[in-house]
């Protein structure tokens, strides 16, 4: 009986420290932030049409605005590059509040947060909207979900 105590208590501290191995590797992992010329090459490349829109946002105190045009100008991905960290949690949080303000009662959202940046998105009212904000930028989607695959796809490739 106490043998087998032991190896039950050896077995769960076993797992109690793989768990907090993986938690600490997840929670101090950071995302590599990209500059708006970044964002513009990696959307050329996909296909994108890149209207800079910087004029538009600089009463607002925003560095360079990009907005991202899919070829049939059927959705837009946006990017935000801002002065400072603050700023750009700012914008997060104030655009994070639109988005729930406009959800109906049937939604599905995710949020987190860990290091240097955070993301939000919503689905809800035939509508898919994204937020991620790494350092001092933000990406901004809101779209039909018709093209929520296709829009998490470029997420993916930018890392955002």
């Amino acid at each position: 009986m106490k043998k087998g105590l032991k190896i039950v208590l050896l077995i769960c501290l076993v797992i109690v420290a793989a768990a907090s191995v993986i938690l600490l590797f997840v929670i101090d992992r950071e995302k590599e932030s990209m500059t708006a010329n970044e964002f513009c090459d990696e959307m050329e490349d996909e296909g994108y049409i890149l209207v800079d829109v910087t004029s538009q946002y600089e009463a607002y105190g925003i560095d360079e605005a990009y907005i991202a045009v899919e070829q049939n100008q059927e959705y837009q991905i946006e990017f935000y590059e801002l002065p400072s960290v603050s700023r750009a949690e700012n914008m997060f949080a104030t655009n994070k509040q639109n988005f729930k303000d406009r959800a109906g009662s049937s939604r599905v959202t995710s949020s987190y947060g860990f290091g240097n940046y955070d993301v939000y998105s919503l689905q809800s009212n035939g509508d898919f909207m994204y937020l991620c904000r790494v350092d001092n930028t933000l990406l901004y989607i809101d779209v039909d979900d018709s093209y929520k695959n296709e829009v998490r796809e470029i997420i993916d490739e930018l890392d955002y």
